[in-house]
């Protein structure tokens, strides 16, 4: 089996285009996906991944303290983390990286993006 990649996001549109658009891609991913950080983290501890796409404005635990509860713990602190969010500005951007997050990727996407920048962090 190839790659798991968890995808955090609580908008179902959103979680529907990623599977979309990794179901037709050529690559080698199992999708997971929560619906918010709390599922989220109970996901990583189920099932290690080796990709985390992180909403940062979710219900019941929002992503920048789900991503502060992953990064705190020193088993899965080394996972990369996307902030995968709609927000733009330098300080959000500043905030998902003083976090840990390994990179800022702003929605709406672009398919093509997307998949590069997850092949970036999963060598598929």
């Amino acid at each position: 089996m190839g790659k798991v990649v968890l995808l955090v996001d609580d908008d179902e549109g959103n979680c529907e285009l990623v599977q979309f658009v990794v179901a037709r891609s050529r690559l080698d991913i199992e999708l997971m996906v929560a619906v918010n950080g709390q599922e989220g983290v109970d996901a990583v501890k189920k099932k290690r991944p080796d990709l985390i796409l992180m909403d940062m404005q979710m219900p019941v635990m929002d992503g920048y303290t789900a991503v502060s509860v992953i990064k705190g713990d020193p088993l899965y602190y080394s996972i990369p983390i996307i902030a995968f969010t709609a927000q733009a500005r330098p300080e959000d951007i500043a905030r998902t990286r003083a976090l840990g997050c390994a990179e800022h990727y702003t929605k709406p996407m672009d398919p093509e993006e997307l998949l590069n920048t997850i092949q970036k962090y999963i060598g598929s």
